[in-house]
């Protein structure tokens, strides 16, 4: 191994360190019961909250993805983005206090507690049908972590080169679930706040150090022009152009009801630190998430591609799959190892920031939202914590497995798991809060046609359908316009139906 290797593997090496340091203070402060294990006796600060809380909701594809898409399609990615920021603004202004209060009432500390006590739900429906809704799309979701883990440690080589991807999956999850065990929710509220703050800054200096070596505004817009890059609408017409935009931006209509987002605002310390988690979350999204996009467009005009989709610096993007590695090649082509080592870090901050909280929900989700709604005789409290962290292990095993095929593209993987939760949960979440006449049947109908609108979505009657239209309807627009749609409808038609009863205004916390 070269000195550049070993200058990456030190830096990035220290910073895996540092996480299971965080998992072993975690298991020392918070760990001697459930309710720490699996909320942090719900005492998280402002900053602790909002830098969690966005860095989980974005992942992998906010650096890698995002990026990507920037160099790909240009001017258009930054769609994308500003639909993220809309997603963070709605959620400062509608959903962080609101919950808060309300989940306070109950003593709630998941999503699936909140929804069964306020909607006065004794059969356990509820919170078993998210439980399961929940793991299986936050497993599909981790399954794009890891899979972002395993490109970007192969394509840097910082375990070496000749580094598998297998290899490379192994080694994320392996440090990932190690300090999860450990610290439980706490050690993953700990270190996404150290991941948010490495990703706002790699997207700060990345794009600004990009747009220098381009040779500033004007020459990185004359290549994108030059490249027919700087449309709006992606260079599509009419309904085409329309559904490109209005899906881009439609992508933040998740943020209100993603599970491991929403479960910060349960246990945010009180209103007080959650008003203020509020206003940081919006500043570091609109940070973060515009400087990936612009990263990604600055590199296609420092690195234009000829009619074979390769640039003269080597690097060849004929497919967004394939563009999703300009990160990865901007930071070793253009920085020394020790701040391509710190980039790396930044990146892994990104997968692990979203891996860890959806490991740590789901896994939660299984046993205080399933198992033991079935369970006549609950278990002490201790041996909850060792049946979730025996959890966390089974889902990180799984989730691994099922990376090492490498299948799908990041972007579109993580939006099809983004589309089934936030259909489920986000006009849940959004009409629990304001529409006083909604109740479990309604809740229960929501939660099933969300996320049966993105499957039949990607049917092929449904293509052929749209596609007939305008040939550019189908791709251009997000399954999640038409889950949220349907799902909303759903819930309001079946509550109004079936309106028998109120909603509960008080109910006992979820473990007693």
């Amino acid at each position: 191994m070269d000195t550049q290797h070993l200058a990456m593997l030190a830096t990035f090496g220290g910073y895996l360190v540092l996480l299971m340091v965080i998992g072993y203070l975690g298991d020392r402060k918070h760990s001697s019961s459930y309710e720490g294990f699996v909320s942090a006796d719900k005492s998280l600060g402002a900053w602790t909250t909002a830098l969690s809380s966005a860095a989980s909701s974005e992942s992998a594809w906010a650096m890698v993805g995002l990026s990507g898409l920037g160099f790909f399609r240009g001017l258009p990615a930054l769609w994308a983005a500003i639909g993220c920021i809309v997603g963070f603004i709605a959620n400062s202004l509608f959903v962080i206090v609101q919950l808060r209060r309300d989940s306070d009432k109950f003593g709630a500390i998941t999503l699936s507690d909140y929804l069964e006590l306020k909607l006065n739900d004794r059969s356990h429906m509820l919170r078993m049908v998210s439980a399961l809704l929940i793991t299986f799309f936050m497993g599909v979701y981790v399954v794009a972590q890891f899979v972002a883990a395993g490109r970007i440690l192969q394509e840097m080589e910082v375990l070496g080169p000749g580094t598998s991807y297998q290899t490379a999956v192994l080694a994320g999850a392996v440090v990932l679930g190690f300090y999860i065990f450990l610290g439980g929710y706490a050690a993953v509220c700990w270190t996404d706040t150290i991941q948010g703050i490495m990703m706002l800054l790699a997207m700060v200096a990345l794009p600004l150090y990009a747009l220098h070596l381009a040779g500033g505004p004007a020459e990185v817009i004359a290549s994108l022009r030059a490249q027919s890059l700087m449309q709006a609408d992606g260079s599509l017409l009419g309904w085409g152009a329309a559904g490109f935009i209005f899906s881009q931006m439609a992508i933040g209509m998740g943020y209100q009801g993603m599970p491991h987002m929403v479960v910060r605002y349960i246990t945010v310390k009180d209103q007080r630190a959650a008003r203020q988690a509020a206003v940081i979350s919006v500043a570091w999204g609109t940070i973060a998430l515009l400087g990936s996009a612009l990263l990604g467009i600055i590199a296609r005009g420092l690195y234009p591609l000829d009619a074979t989709g390769c640039s003269v610096a080597g690097f060849c993007a004929p497919t967004q799959k394939a563009a999703e590695s300009i990160l990865a090649f901007f930071a070793l082509n253009n920085l020394p190892p020790a701040l391509a080592g710190l980039v790396l870090a930044a990146v892994a901050a990104a997968i692990m920031s979203t891996a860890d909280s959806q490991l740590m929900y789901a896994a939660t989700a299984l046993v205080n939202d399933f198992f033991l709604s079935f369970s006549k005789r609950k278990p002490g409290k201790r041996k909850l914590v060792w049946l979730t962290r025996g959890v966390i292990i089974a889902i990180t095993a799984v989730a691994a497995g099922v990376a090492m095929q490498e299948i799908k593209v990041i972007y579109s993987f993580v939006l099809f798991a983004w589309g089934a939760l936030g259909a489920a949960f986000t006009p849940l979440v959004l009409l629990s809060l304001y529409w006083k006449s909604l109740n479990r049947w309604g809740a229960l109908a929501s939660m099933l046609s969300g996320p049966a609108t993105i499957v039949l979505w990607h049917s092929e009657a449904v293509k052929t359908t749209l596609t007939s239209l305008d040939p550019t309807l189908y791709s251009g627009a997000f399954e999640l316009i038409p889950g949220c749609v349907i799902s909303t409808l759903a819930a309001m038609a079946v509550s109004l139906a079936t309106q028998t009863q109120g909603l509960k205004k008080k109910g006992p916390t979820p473990l007693e």
